[in-house]
């Protein structure tokens, strides 16, 4: 969200009538705002519209670079994570609720004494049969992989979230 977009005007001037009511708000030529209260403000609501005028480079900082690690994660997930045979397997919700799914039938076939070889499907849509045995430690190797990222990318957006210049936000 750019300064002086309509977007983030529009979201300003949702934010600040919450807090006193407005008629409107304009980014002036001087990058300065100018705002239309209904009434005077209060000497409180002043301090608080202020404060947010204040931060707003360093929140509109955060907002983009939130969306550029929610952008980040989104290619990570469509890039898949490949196995150490070289086939590649979704990333996904979907995919992970699938393969812990097989994993888990599979593991219950196998205490009911049925072996049968695990069908997973990669993201070529390319068969690979798999006994529990071969299907574990992938399954391990997976979650954990999984897992890493997962712990990355919600790091990351709560490093921006807590950093308090921009100069933090951009060396995240």
């Amino acid at each position: 969200m750019a300064l002086g977009s309509v977007k983030m005007i529009l979201e300003l001037h949702n934010i600040i009538n919450n807090i006193v009511p407005i008629h409107g708000i304009s980014l002036l030529p001087d990058d300065t705002y100018r705002i239309d209260y209904v009434n005077l403000p209060s000497e409180q609501q002043l301090l608080e519209v202020n404060d947010i005028l204040n931060n707003l480079p360093l929140e509109l900082a955060k907002i983009n670079k939130i969306q550029l690690i929610k952008n980040e994660w989104e290619v990570t997930i469509k890039d898949g994570w490949t196995t150490p045979n070289g086939w590649k397997l979704g990333l996904d919700i979907s995919d992970v609720t699938l393969l812990t799914g097989a994993f888990t039938l599979a593991k219950e076939a196998s205490n009911m004494n049925i072996n049968d070889p695990i069908s997973i499907i990669d993201t070529d849509g390319n068969a690979h049969s798999l006994t529990l045995l071969e299907l574990t430690p992938l399954m391990l190797q997976y979650g954990n992989a999984r897992a890493n990222l997962s712990t990355t990318y919600a790091s990351r957006i709560n490093s921006v979230k807590l950093a308090s210049s921009i100069e933090e936000v951009e060396l995240i």
